[in-house]
């Protein structure tokens, strides 16, 4: 799949929104989803060299070429500033007749990767589909009304609620010719042309129009469909199986006779005998048959490692298939080492955060498929150092740019929780911001950084409306989570004060770099001032931050996330480091504590259930069933990468390859893919890829110098490693490093420095 090869100009489009006219349903209205199928045929006497295409849906379309698939989209994003798709169409066309074909449909209500726009609008909400493309010499393809249209009754959708969001997709071979991708003709009716009419407008058929736009084209690579075939346990029915996590359209090899069904139930989890396992979370699709043999394939994308199936009435399967459309991963970026067991834990972490990267970041491919604010930010870390495709690390920051009116962004961004906005998560903004400061960092493009800037100081002055005199946020509402750890948060909350001072610096440093003095000074303002304040939770007798200070209470509770955030905020005395690496570090003394048991730990590879919601309600126990005295709860993997960019602040990089040995645990619960929590969850999050990105930037020591990567700092911190080696990501190319014998070799495409000393591009041995 290739972009437009050119830009297409503002203003308005030639062609028009158009859908299936709701007349032709037989089966009365469908709901929530309702589908449509639409097509046109042109000849073409040859083939130009490029045909750029644009096109769009409300909500989503797969697009077809002469009986090939050839795209799905649009791109997950707020309606309000919804990009078009761009492609060029010339591969799949042919010299003398040409069809093209439309699966076009609209989801009835928010969904976890959708966000509607306002019923209220016009008749777009209602579902709209427009494409064109440039056939050269004057001559364009437009959506209009001379295509033809029609609803296909049966292809709806139950509306799930709850943490999974869905329910049972269902897909009905009855009202669609099996020729219809291919037909001369069929006896369809016309299309109608939808009518953007909004308060203040007179109306128009072409876009631009409110509320969907479109803005801009496709901001992110086409991904490359990989069929992958399921594995029957015997029979076509009963359980299939895959050698691993595996993410995309549903596709089956039916046969049967009309009104008999295949009920396809995706599943995580396999069980002791290797069956698979669907849980209240998997989701799942029926198809109805038509009484010939069809292959069909569902709209909706699912991750499973397997899949029960229950045959109708006469029902054959002849074959099971996912076809994976993922975010690619390209280039040459590789990591090996003397330990097999960190070799494993990259290549695993690379492989989790892909199949958590589709249209944007998602916090698991199975259970949810939401783009969390918070959770991208190690997702965009493994891409920006194992990838030389940026598009998605660019993309997603600027997508969940979305503030509400107080200034804050969504805990979950373009889907059904930034439309209900039920609450929010402020520590989840905060990584959100660190994730711009990665693209100032990595990327450097002045104007993308200029653009979000305003939403970084909005979400961070959000938080100073919760601060006294004294400069700390105080009792800050909302749902501050932290991690799934039992994390005390009540009143002054440690590791949010430290997230919130790490921000202000981030803040500081790219408005330095884009030359605002004025945003700059604030940030620096309110970060001495929270650096003051801050020494109220340090415990001069126990030499460590306290999680959480209520006055005139006694809280001798601390974690690894209290102490790191006080490293990474800038908000402990350089002189305390050491201590505080002591306290991270301290095996004997650090416990596995979580929301999810209130009253025991919760140990690595127990399969405990993620997230007492009740618990995260109502708060902890005043008493702590562990030896607060002495004990230090340990993060659970997501916010390690926060514990170890804090050991790497105090000088202990040294200590970091160690700590990712941890990740053993996450291998004994899948081999495959990582583990949500070190306890239980998904085994499918791309947030517990830490290791992945650290096994780049810390042990073989390669981030960006300054802005942009226009100079490299390669400072690697190998341990108790014998050797390393591997090749990073910079705009200019690969960065290889390699250190052995007590070595450094460096083949580096920019300047890079090591040992404060810079070092001009080329091939280069230094000592370690």
């Amino acid at each position: 799949m290739t972009h437009a090869p050119h830009s297409f100009p503002p203003g308005r489009w030639r062609s028009r929104w158009i859908w299936a006219d709701p007349a032709t349903a037989t089966g009365g209205a469908p709901s929530p989803r309702h589908t449509v199928a639409l097509r046109t045929t042109f000849d073409l006497s040859e083939v130009p060299g490029q045909v750029p295409a644009r096109l769009v849906a409300v909500s989503r379309y797969v697009l077809f070429v002469n009986g090939a698939q050839v795209a799905r989209g649009p791109v997950r994003s707020n309606p309000r500033r919804q990009p078009y798709d761009d492609l060029d169409l010339a591969p799949h066309l042919r010299a003398g007749s040409n069809t093209i074909a439309v699966l076009a449909y609209r989801y009835g209500g928010p969904m976890p990767w959708y966000l509607p726009p306002s019923e209220l609008a016009n008749d777009t909400a209602g579902g709209a589909f427009v494409l064109e493309a440039d056939l050269g010499g004057d001559r364009w393809l437009v959506t209009d009304d001379t295509w033809q249209g029609t609803v296909l009754d049966g292809w709806t959708a139950t509306h799930g609620r709850g943490v999974s969001g869905r329910g049972i997709e269902q897909i009905d071979a009855r009202p669609l010719p099996t020729d219809w991708l291919d037909a001369p003709s069929l006896e369809w009716p016309a299309a109608i042309q939808r009518e953007a009419r909004t308060v203040g407008e007179p109306g128009r058929h072409e876009p631009p129009t409110y509320p969907i736009g479109p803005f801009g084209p496709r901001p992110i690579t086409w991904p490359q469909p990989v069929p992958i075939a399921l594995t029957a346990a015997g029979g076509g029915a009963g359980g299939w199986t895959a050698e691993r996590i595996v993410v995309g359209a549903v596709v089956a090899d039916v046969e049967g006779p009309a009104g008999a069904t295949v009920a396809v139930r995706a599943a995580e989890f396999l069980d002791a005998e290797g069956t698979p396992a669907p849980t209240e979370h998997d989701a799942g699709v029926t198809f109805t048959l038509d009484g010939g043999r069809r292959t069909l394939e569902s709209l909706d994308t699912y991750g499973l490692r397997g899949a029960v199936v229950e045959l109708g009435d006469g029902a054959v399967l002849h074959g099971l298939s996912i076809h994976e459309r993922l975010h690619p991963v390209t280039g040459d970026a590789t990591f090996r080492c003397s330990d097999d067991d960190l070799n494993r834990i990259w290549a695993v972490g690379r492989r989790t955060v892909t199949i958590c990267s589709m249209d944007t970041y998602l916090d698991c491919p199975t259970r949810e498929q939401r783009a969390w604010t918070g959770d991208s930010v190690v997702h965009q870390l493994v891409d920006l150092t194992t990838n030389t495709d940026w598009s998605l690390a660019r993309w997603h920051p600027r997508m969940a740019a979305s503030p509400r009116a107080d200034g804050m962004v969504p805990m979950a961004c373009a889907g059904d929780v930034e439309h209900y906005d039920f609450t929010i998560i402020p520590d989840w903004a905060l990584h959100w911001v660190h994730s711009v400061w990665n693209l100032h960092r990595y990327v450097g493009d002045r104007d993308e950084v200029a653009e979000l800037l305003p939403v970084v100081e909005s979400v961070l002055r959000w938080f100073e409306r919760f601060c006294g005199d004294d400069g700390l946020p105080r009792d800050v509402y909302a749902w501050v989570i932290i991690d799934w750890a039992s994390v005390y948060t009540e009143g002054v909350s440690a590791a949010l004060c430290g997230l919130w001072g790490r921000g202000l610096l981030e803040l500081a440093e790219m408005a330095e770099w884009l030359g605002d003095a004025g945003r700059a000074g604030w940030a620096r303002g309110a970060h001495e001032r929270l650096r003051v304040g801050f020494e109220q939770l340090w415990d001069a007798d126990r030499r460590r931050y306290v999680d959480s200070h209520i006055p005139g209470r006694d809280r001798p509770m601390a974690s690894q996330h209290g102490q790191a955030s006080a490293i990474v905020g800038a908000l402990a005395p350089p002189e305390r480091w050491d201590r505080l690496v002591e306290v991270l570090t301290s095996e004997d003394d650090l416990l596995h504590a979580s929301f999810s048991v209130a009253d025991g730990p919760s140990l690595p590879g127990a399969d405990i259930g993620v997230g007492d919601f009740l618990r995260a309600w109502t708060g902890h126990p005043d008493v702590p069933w562990w030896d607060a005295e002495r004990e230090v709860v340990r993060a659970q993997p997501f916010f390690r990468y926060i514990v170890h960019d804090a050991l790497a602040a105090a000088g202990r990089s040294d200590l970091i390859a160690g700590q990712c040995l941890d990740w053993r645990w996450a291998l004994e619960r899948c081999d495959s893919s990582l583990t949500e929590t070190w306890y239980g969850g998904t085994v499918s999050h791309g947030w517990s890829a830490t290791p992945t990105r650290d096994l780049m930037q810390r042990v073989l020591g390669v981030v960006p110098a300054e802005p942009g990567f226009a100079v490299a700092r390669v400072e690697p911190a190998l341990g108790s490693l014998e050797w390393a080696e591997g090749s990073v990501p910079t705009p200019a190319g690969l960065l290889h490093v390699a250190v052995r014998d007590g070595a450094v070799t460096v083949d580096s495409p920019i300047p890079f420095v090591h040992a404060g000393q810079t070092y001009d591009p080329g091939h280069h041995e230094l000592p370690a």
